[in-house]
């Protein structure tokens, strides 16, 4: 895997939290900087420690297969990004429910659930890491940075770009899995 798909890769997977970022802070009561900056913070090291967890799993269910599908890992890729990607894109479209509502969503445990969640696709893509020949710790550590940049972005500019399609970012997250599994797969099959 190339800088540029690896680049492609950790943005798709955190653009996720960028959205869930973007969209808890238009909620969050941060009158200032400061505040915005707390809880940008609190909401960074949440996501990367579910950034953190999923894909490891994922991974190391990978790497238990790897033997079993190696001979083709092409389909593999293909399979679990794009399904990946289009899972995204889907949860795009449903419906919100209201089950937060009553939750402190200022709340460490609260933010690192909601991270949880919103890494479930990246636990699925770690399946694939084993047939990427490029070190896990890599792959994750790019996510990290990625995911931090992506939710202090989120938090310190919703004041600015309230009107923002907040499914934008995970359709284009979506889309960028698919591309990445239908590139892969080129570069493997063929």
């Amino acid at each position: 895997m190339d800088f540029f798909s690896l680049f492609l890769l950790t943005l798709g997977l955190s653009l996720d939290d960028f959205a869930l970022a973007f969209a808890l802070s238009l909620i969050l009561p941060t009158p200032t900087t400061k505040s915005r900056l707390k809880h940008a913070s609190k909401m960074a090291v949440a996501f990367s420690v579910s950034t953190v967890l999923l894909p490891l799993f994922g991974w190391m269910i990978g790497i238990a297969i790897f033997d079993l599908v190696s001979s083709f890992s092409a389909w593999v890729l293909l399979v679990v990004f794009c399904g990946v990607g289009v899972w995204i894109i889907k949860e795009a479209f449903e419906e919100e429910k209201d089950r937060w509502k009553e939750k402190d969503i200022t709340s460490f445990w609260v933010l690192l659930t909601l991270g949880v969640l919103g890494s479930l696709d990246e636990g699925a893509v770690g399946i694939g890491y084993p047939f990427l020949d490029v070190p896990v710790v890599v792959i994750i550590v790019s996510v990290i940075i990625m995911n931090t940049i992506l939710v202090f972005i989120a938090v310190l500019v919703n004041k600015w770009t309230s009107r923002l399609n907040q499914e934008f970012p995970s359709v284009l997250s979506g889309i960028i899995l698919i591309c990445l599994g239908i590139t892969n797969w080129i570069d493997l099959f063929f």
